[in-house]
């Protein structure tokens, strides 16, 4: 009895840190509901569980079909990748191509039947979003294995997801665009960070990453405009939200001054902790984005703002 119940668990274990890797899909459901959060437009929060519940579910089963589907394509390169093969259950052959298939077609079934139960337009953006998750990884298309595009890609996905969330939950205003746009060049970041993290694994696989294709010194060159492109994007969010209130403000400076204190940053390369790209891009971007969350709490609870621009020019 104890070794089925234990064969269970360990298939369980499997779907969802090895198919799925629940870490990433966690994490990108949490960045989509930044953006329907920011789509919360009143107080009376009863009014969103039904668009909360529609919003989970869809985009749960969206980017757990994106990771499993890449998965199932990248069976053959993950399998010399160390970083890769404990996470790729289609890799490892504790998964079946078969089997795989039969989820994904599961995670789709899923994704349509609650969006068209909802809304028609949302129906719509889940089928944009499921093409948009596939074109990544399923040929003819396999955008991940055409440099540049693939790094583009990450900026639509992500800007796309944000939006979604705001959509579901009803409501998109500037600030919803302004925090898809600044994390949609974050993710582009994040991925050219893993290409050079991956560098040699793909270069010996044949894989062509933007990093293998321009370069490890053209790839953190890339790295580096981007980390300022992001940082441009972020000021209008601190002017318009992150300082509106005190105990907003106070937030952004806290995490700002902790980040320089713990991290220490230096010269290097991303995904390390210690490079400045780092402290830029995940401590001074994380800490705006905090800021703007509490921000529309507030505005939500219709607490006046400070209006310090308009003080600025009085």
């Amino acid at each position: 009895m104890n070794n089925i119940n234990n064969k269970k668990k360990n298939i369980f274990s499997i779907f969802f840190t090895e198919f799925i890797r629940i870490r990433n899909v966690i994490a990108w459901t949490l960045i989509s509901f930044v953006g329907f959060f920011l789509g919360i437009s009143s107080s009376n929060l009863s009014s969103y569980i039904i668009p909360f519940f529609v919003f989970f579910i869809s985009f749960f089963f969206i980017a757990s079909l994106t990771f499993a589907m890449n998965n199932y394509y990248d069976a053959e390169s993950d399998r010399i990748n160390p970083r890769r093969i404990n996470i790729n259950a289609v890799a490892s052959g504790k998964i079946s191509k078969h089997n795989a298939i039969f989820l994904n077609i599961i995670f789709v079934f899923i994704t349509l039947v609650v969006t068209i139960l909802f809304k028609f337009e949302v129906f719509l953006f889940c089928i944009f979003l499921l093409f948009l998750g596939l074109s990544y990884s399923v040929p003819p298309f396999r955008l991940k294995g055409r440099p540049v595009i693939d790094v583009i890609w990450h900026f639509f996905g992500f800007f796309s997801i944000v939006i979604y969330g705001s959509y579901v939950a009803g409501s998109i205003s500037l600030i919803n665009w302004l925090v898809a746009i600044s994390l949609g060049v974050w993710s582009s970041v994040a991925q050219i960070g893993n290409h050079i993290a991956d560098y040699s694994s793909d270069k010996n696989s044949g894989t062509r990453t933007f990093a293998v294709w321009a370069g490890l010194d053209k790839a953190k060159i890339t790295i580096n405009i981007l980390t300022f492109l992001h940082l441009v994007i972020l000021i209008p969010l601190v002017l318009f939200y992150s300082i509106q209130y005190y105990v907003t403000s106070v937030i952004l400076i806290i995490i700002a001054i902790l980040g320089l204190i713990l991290l220490r940053p230096k010269k290097g390369t991303f995904p390390s902790r210690r490079c400045w790209t780092f402290y830029f891009t995940i401590v001074l971007g994380g800490g705006v984005y905090i800021s703007v969350l509490m921000y529309h709490v507030y505005n939500l609870l219709n607490v006046a703002p400070l209006d310090l621009l308009r003080l600025s020019f009085i």
